[in-house]
């Protein structure tokens, strides 16, 4: 047995993939709507994981992961980690998720330096063996992390347990192909980084023109539809700030410039 049950009987009515899909997208519309309505009473409250508290968007997604794979609003926050915004389950997870579906999970061995777990798939004979050891993960660059360092022999099993759980059960937790573990072990994420800065139109107008020397014979101004075609097609920060020096030197402040430099900053720094 495990700490996170699954149950038979799910808490949101998610669409089962068997619906035509008009159907489906009013369900995960209801779903959704239901999902975000626990998050909201649940997320300010000591119930909630701390990785949750005040974070209801985070918490509905979670609740609607584990509701398709039949877990409850609670146990699913507890067995998904919040990471860049995104519901991670843990190993755990993915082994209750395997055994609540009739497979079997067992652990052979966990020591610091090695660990072997087994399962084997409903009605098969045979069982599938996953084996982590120390020096396996210190050849992929891991031990050096403070969660191996700390506890390497829950880390051993965690990666064993996901490994087998994929081998035997992919088509349970298709939509979940790494763990909470996997995905730290990665390194720094998105949270890391700073937040996108979001250029407006005062911005780009904040230093004063540098009009270009007159007699250079090479300088041909762009017509302002060519400059917008510019800014339209920029694919990164970087290169909308070069465009904004181009027109700063130019002496261009066209309002279509403004506009267009404006709303392409602000859709790059939505996607980032």
């Amino acid at each position: 047995m495990t700490d996170v049950a699954v149950r038979a009987d799910q808490h949101l009515a998610v669409p089962t993939g068997t619906e035509p899909a008009t159907a489906q997208l009013v369900q995960w519309a209801q779903a959704a709507h239901a999902a975000h309505s626990l998050a909201e009473g649940i997320c300010n409250t000591a119930v909630a994981p701390q990785a949750y508290r005040g974070k209801p968007a985070e918490a509905a997604a979670a609740i609607l992961a584990g509701a398709e794979v039949g877990l409850s609003p609670i146990a699913s926050l507890r067995a998904f980690d919040n990471i860049q915004g995104t519901p991670a389950p843990k190993a755990i997870t993915l082994r209750a998720i395997t055994q609540g579906l009739g497979h079997e999970v067992r652990i052979d061995k966990s020591t610091a330096a090695e660990a072997v777990v087994s399962g084997r798939r409903k009605g098969d004979t045979e069982w599938q063996t996953s084996t982590w050891t120390i020096d396996r993960a210190q050849q992929m660059g891991l031990t050096g992390k403070a969660q191996w360092k700390q506890q390497p022999a829950a880390m051993l099993v965690a990666r064993a347990t996901a490994e087998v759980c994929r081998w035997i059960a992919s088509d349970a937790i298709m939509g979940m192909p790494y763990t909470a573990e996997e995905i730290r072990d990665q390194g720094p994420t998105i949270e890391a980084r700073p937040a996108p800065r979001l250029v407006t139109a005062a911005d780009f107008i904040e230093q004063p023109a540098t009009p270009a020397p007159a007699d250079r014979e090479d300088y041909y101004p762009p017509t302002v539809a060519e400059v917008v075609s510019d800014i339209n097609n920029a694919r990164t920060q970087t290169e909308l700030d070069e465009i904004k020096q181009a027109c700063q030197e130019r002496g261009m402040r066209d309002k279509e410039i403004l506009d267009a430099w404006s709303a392409r900053s602000a859709q790059l720094a939505e996607a980032a």
